[in-house]
């Protein structure tokens, strides 16, 4: 007589599980040049060279991905087919864009403020890492991303039907110490038909800033040896109306500038302001900073400098 043993099974539903892009290895490639090309947006954008790394873009129903989603700006668009994707973006990576630094300590806004009193330069700014997400998919297949609306809310983002698929990735951005992130959600059945035809095809992926910094450095350098430039130091402006139109030897002509500072110009344009001074017998100036950000110079002085005081009333 057989005897009958129980087996604990455990329940194991397909519709929940979660799987690695495996044949479609393609989207880690394109999240890897998504990254590439952010990083030299965001230096461009914001002046700082952030680190940047993917994780690997895996495949999973949409309800139980937006399920995780806590409010945050989602960026919605529109992709292949009339389908629609999201652009999710950490409220702290929004932080460093409008401040300019990673500062825990700065004050910040509440997520509905900084959204609404900043929406265009961000939008702009958005709108710019979402181009660079359609040229990660060069000579790999046309797809276009056009940005439609923005909302805080995950229920307002839902964009595809609870049981269809999608591709998530996440990109991470991190500058001493301080770390946010990226992540796109695009529709699977738009982008399956353009994915299998290329599953076997070879696709070289971009080298990092790393291998090509030091052709782009060399290059700066030589153009700036080559290239002329007018530098000039207007000690301030004065008002000559008090003068009547006469202007005679000994004259005394009070400048506007109360701080004493001297702007240089390159070419016509302001670009930092300065103390003049005297070094190694000849008039000189000291730059204290630069014109738009007011942040301190970098340039430290390489010889003796004696500024000069003016003289006070």
């Amino acid at each position: 007589m057989l005897h009958q043993t129980e087996i604990p099974v455990k329940p194991y539903e397909l519709a929940e599980a979660q799987f690695k892009t495996g044949r479609f290895h393609i989207m880690d490639i394109v999240f890897r040049r998504w990254a590439t090309l952010l990083q030299e947006t965001l230096y461009a954008k914001m002046g700082m060279m952030l680190e940047v790394s993917t994780e690997n873009v895996v495949q999973m129903r949409f309800e139980k991905f937006l399920d995780s989603l806590e409010k945050q700006p989602i960026y919605i668009f529109e992709t292949l087919n009339h389908s629609r994707g999201l652009l999710l973006v950490d409220k702290s990576f929004f932080d460093l864009a409008l401040n300019g630094e990673a500062d825990p300590t700065a004050e910040k806004l509440s997520l509905v403020q900084l959204m609404k009193e900043n929406r265009q330069t961000l939008l702009k700014l958005v709108s710019k890492m979402i181009d660079d997400f359609e040229k990660s998919w060069l000579n790999i297949a046309e797809v276009e991303l056009k940005l439609n609306r923005v909302t805080i809310y995950p229920r307002r983002a839902n964009v595809m039907l609870p049981y269809e698929y999608c591709f998530t990735g996440r990109v991470q951005l991190s500058l001493n110490g301080f770390q946010t992130s990226l992540q796109l959600c695009l529709p699977y059945a738009a982008l399956v038909s353009v994915l299998r035809p290329l599953e076997n095809k070879k696709i070289i992926e971009p080298e990092s800033m790393a291998y090509y910094f030091p052709q782009v450095k060399e290059h700066f350098k030589d153009l700036l040896e080559k290239t002329e430039y007018s530098v000039v130091a207007e000690l301030g402006k004065a008002d000559l109306r008090e003068a009547n139109g006469k202007l005679e030897k000994g004259q005394v002509l009070p400048l506007l500038n109360k701080d004493g500072l001297v702007t240089i110009r390159i070419n016509g344009t302001q670009v930092l302001q300065a103390s003049a001074g005297e070094s190694s017998g000849h008039y000189s100036v000291q730059v204290i900073r630069a014109t738009e950000d007011k942040k301190p110079s970098a340039i430290q002085p390489k010889r003796e400098f004696k500024q000069v005081t003016w003289p006070t009333q």
